[in-house]
């Protein structure tokens, strides 16, 4: 077993990106990725982004520098590789399992419940509809990180944690961690509660 990362080469935010995967394990995968000190977050399904900057740490790490083209033809052949055209369907599954643990019905748009992995960016605000948001919380004692363009996407993120709070501590936990994308389908928006049946 194996963690390899290729060049960054990915712009955004400011800097470059590449990716780092391992060719049998996530276990493996978020091993190596502690070790170099990445986020939990910059999980994405299959692999971890990470920036140029962390490129000595990944080293450190013991992590195997590849050629772009190699870490396809390696992720490619693994069992852990997502296609493209496959992402939003394992995202939608991920968000349908993680609401079913919490017992949270409606399932928003895109939902994670603990520390690994990132849900889909808040459209922008001439695309979103009223009410939109993101939040982010990596410490139930801390305050969350809200994304949102109107005043209606703060009230909803709010009221929305505060459900998720209440899950959560139904079932031992000290509050919520975890990350959620609600994009209303229409001017209503969602109504929290609980699963049909009643759970």
């Amino acid at each position: 077993m194996t963690v390899y990362a290729d060049t960054p080469r990915w712009p955004r935010h400011g800097t470059v990106w590449g990716h780092l995967i391992s060719d049998t394990s996530l276990e493996e995968l978020h091993e190596a990725a502690a070790r170099a000190g990445l986020p939990p977050r910059a999980f994405d399904l299959d692999h971890y982004d990470w920036p140029l900057e962390r490129r000595a740490d990944l080293e450190a790490a013991g992590v195997t520098f590849v050629g772009d083209r190699e870490l396809t033809r390696l992720l490619l052949a693994s069992p852990l590789r997502i296609r493209g055209r496959d992402r939003p369907a394992a995202r939608a599954t991920r968000s349908a399992e993680h609401a079913a643990d919490l017992g949270l019905h409606p399932v928003p748009t895109d939902l994670i419940v603990g520390p690994y992995g990132h849900v889909d960016p808040l459209p922008p605000q001439d695309t979103a509809p009223p009410g939109a948001f993101r939040l982010t919380r990596d410490d139930p004692a801390a305050p969350p990180r809200l994304e949102h363009h109107d005043h209606a996407g703060r009230t909803a993120a709010l009221a929305f944690l505060e459900h998720l709070d209440t899950l959560s501590r139904e079932r031992g936990q000290a509050g919520f961690i975890g990350q959620v994308l609600s994009v209303p389908r229409d001017s209503s928006g969602p109504t929290w509660g609980r699963r049909a049946d009643g759970a």
